[in-house]
């Protein structure tokens, strides 16, 4: 996160310098943008901000994230007599020599309008949000092919005696959370872990959403990590779909050395998943009653671990097997039985498939809803075995920094219903491509 702390002081850094708590007009913004563009840019840069209204520009910057090596530019707008404490925030790239508006987003201040700022570094524009006294959010863009893709996002606030930070990578799936003591910047509680975006099966991911996490960090290496040759000795990736009644999950493993099971108590490499289905819809990690803050870091119960060996890829097919801490229902033993694999071999490449019904882990019909992102819990560990004759070079990679007794470790698995994305992404051209195929007869 001190990524986002020096984004913040940067960013007031410069606008307090530059502007003093004043928004500057047109005129003066363009004496200053001269230094980086002509003027016919500056005029295109013009006609897209407010006609007709008067309005001060409070932050802008110029830099590079749409990857072209050519500067773009971003501003925080105040227009005059709009109500309410409300910011525009413009996104423009250069095209052709041409700016083109990328994005346009309205921001609440609480006080100043300089606490809506934006920032661009690192092939990425920041925009800066301050929610209240201590609390801000930053989200990161870029601009890809004509989509206006977010990166990530980051978020810190205030919560009783702890200062919360959080960080989403919408792009990798990395994301991290930690509770700091305010008093004495002692690190109470840090998780590191990815994020499993789930859709409907069959359902398009469309450019700038990431559907499929890959999974190649030493931090995720709990065990073996002397025997771990980097990510052509191990390393895997992970995506999921649903429909009404199932769970289903892609685990393909690239493994120089693939162990086939070749008999019942043969040692193998196998893929387990570990879902902690015990969740209120609040934070995964503690409890938050007002100022105070309890971690979840006990097992109470909706852990569900399948396990699932895949093989020898020949005569001997997949197979599945089940644990849990609950003490299954009649209808879950029955779902259980349901729960089915399948798994195939390329060359240092395994995969394994494999789908599990949502009353297994005592969900009755599926559980996602309109408007709404489902998250849960999820770990999914590989194990891998280079000889199986020498059990002791054994390595296990997880999908996250995991412990199965501590469910505040586990990853997360989040299911997206059909009005809904993980992550956003806006193409800027997708109005004139509707009106051009509207002109065909489409």
């Amino acid at each position: 996160m001190r990524k986002l702390i020096c984004l913040i002081l940067f960013f007031f850094v410069i606008s307090e310098f530059a502007y003093s708590q004043n928004g500057i007009r047109f005129p003066e913004l363009s004496r200053r943008l001269e230094n980086y563009f002509n003027k016919e840019m500056i005029q295109d840069l013009q006609s897209e901000f407010p006609q007709g209204s008067d309005y001060t520009i409070w932050g802008w910057d110029v830099g590079d994230f749409s990857g072209d090596g050519v500067p773009d530019a971003a501003f925080s707008v105040r227009i005059a007599g709009q109500r309410g404490r409300i910011m525009q925030v413009y996104l423009f790239v250069d095209i052709d020599g041409y700016f083109v508006k990328a994005g346009q987003f309205a921001y609440e201040f609480v006080e100043l309008p300089l606490e809506i700022g934006v920032v661009i570094r690192d092939n990425a524009c920041y925009v800066t949000q301050k929610h209240k006294q201590f609390n801000w959010l930053i989200r990161g863009y870029r601009f890809d092919n004509g989509a206006l893709i977010m990166l990530d996002e980051f978020l810190t606030e205030r919560i009783g005696e702890y200062t919360y930070e959080s960080y989403k990578n919408y792009q990798n799936l990395y994301n991290t959370d930690k509770f700091i003591e305010t008093n004495t910047g002692k690190t109470r509680f840090f998780a590191e872990y990815t994020t499993i975006p789930s859709y409907r099966r069959g359902r398009q991911v469309y450019k700038g959403y990431s559907s499929e996490v890959y999974v190649d960090n030493i931090n995720f290496v709990p065990k073996g990590a002397f025997w771990w040759g980097g990510s052509e000795d191990l390393s895997f990736s992970v995506s999921s779909a649903w429909d009404e009644s199932y769970l289903y999950m892609t685990v393909k493993v690239k493994d120089d050395r693939i162990v086939p099971q070749n008999c019942d108590t043969c040692i193998c490499d196998y893929v387990e998943v570990w879902f902690n289905v015990n969740t209120d819809g609040s934070n995964r990690f503690a409890n938050l009653k007002g100022n105070k803050v309890t971690f979840k870091e006990s097992i109470e119960g909706g852990i569900y671990n399948i396990k699932i060996f895949p093989g020898n890829f020949l005569d001997r097919t997949a197979s599945v097997k089940v644990s849990t801490t609950d003490e299954l229902e009649p209808y879950q033993k029955i779902a259980a039985h349901d729960i089915m694999a399948i798994s195939d071999i390329q060359d240092t490449v395994y995969v394994v498939r494999f789908k599990v019904p949502f009353a297994f882990f005592g969900i009755q019909g599926n559980p996602v809803e309109t408007g709404k992102l489902i998250e849960f819990g999820c770990t999914v560990s590989v194990h891998d075995y280079d000889n199986e004759f020498r059990p002791e070079e054994y390595t296990r990679k997880n999908s996250s920094v995991f412990d199965p007794q501590n469910p505040s470790t586990y990853g997360s698995i989040v299911l997206v219903p059909d009005d809904k994305w993980y992550g956003s992404s806006k193409n800027i051209f997708l109005e004139d491509i509707l009106k051009t195929l509207v002109e065909y007869g489409f």
